[in-house]
Formats: structure tokens, sequence, C-alpha cells
């Protein structure tokens, strides 16, 4: 999955929120896993529509904001899948069992991008977001 590289979260367009830096963030998120400690997922506010998530490491290395809660998989299109280990790296399910739990991208509900097709829950959350952000 690819990360939308306009989302990286910021309080700058915010200005009621104190701004959090992703150079900031991402270097302190490196500097744990480079030491062997576990990181603490971060939290930062997406620059293009100001929702807050939590950026999280993958397991091929990139850097992915994670929005808050779970949903039921069943409810997630499969690819939209996404599970937070132990250690704080997000895993992509891919298919899961549809009882299961997983967590989203905050970049496939982000409200600064196109409406989310093929899931009612995904295109609530986006239109969500897009109504705090109106």
């Amino acid at each position: 999955m690819a990360l939308c590289p306009e989302c990286e979260g910021t309080g700058a367009s915010l200005p009621a929120r104190d701004p959090v830096l992703v150079g900031d963030v991402l270097a302190g998120l490196v500097d744990a896993v480079a030491h062997g400690r576990q990181p603490e997922p971060s939290v930062a506010n997406c620059r293009r529509c100001g929702a807050s998530a939590a950026w999280h490491r993958t397991v091929r290395g990139r850097w992915i904001m994670i929005e808050p809660g779970e949903l039921a998989a069943g409810v997630v299109p499969a690819g939209s899948r996404w599970r937070v280990a132990g250690d704080g790296t997000a895993v992509n399910l891919g298919s899961a069992v549809p009882s299961d739990t997983c967590r989203v991208s905050h970049f496939d509900v982000c409200p600064a991008g196109p409406e989310p097709a093929g899931s009612p829950v995904m295109r609530a959350l986006w239109r969500d977001h897009a109504r705090r952000t109106a």
C-alpha cells in the first residue's frame, strides 16, 4: 500500500493545536528502533485534514498513520486491514476472519483524498473527518 506523501502529520494547518513536526516524530521513532527499544506510537495530526492518528512503522520499514480504534474486519476491505503488533509495528492483514478486528490507515479515510468506494464503514469514517474539517 502506498503512503500518501501529503498526509504526513503536523498540526501546522490547525493553529489551535500545538504543531507536531514529522521530522521530529520520525527521528524519535527511528532512534528507538535503532537502539532496540520499542517505539511509542506517536500521535500526530494530518496536515491536510487535521485528524489525529498514530504513526507506526510497517514490516517493510515504511511509516503509516493508523486511525484510532478497531473495526470488525468483515466491514473493512481486504488490503485496508491493519493490525498493530505488540512491538508497535503495523502489519497489513490482507484477508482476515470477518469476526476478527483490525484498524485502518488514515490515508484510506483522509477527506483530502477521494471518498472510499465499496465500504459503508470506510465512507462513514471519511465523512466524519470531512465534517470535522468543514
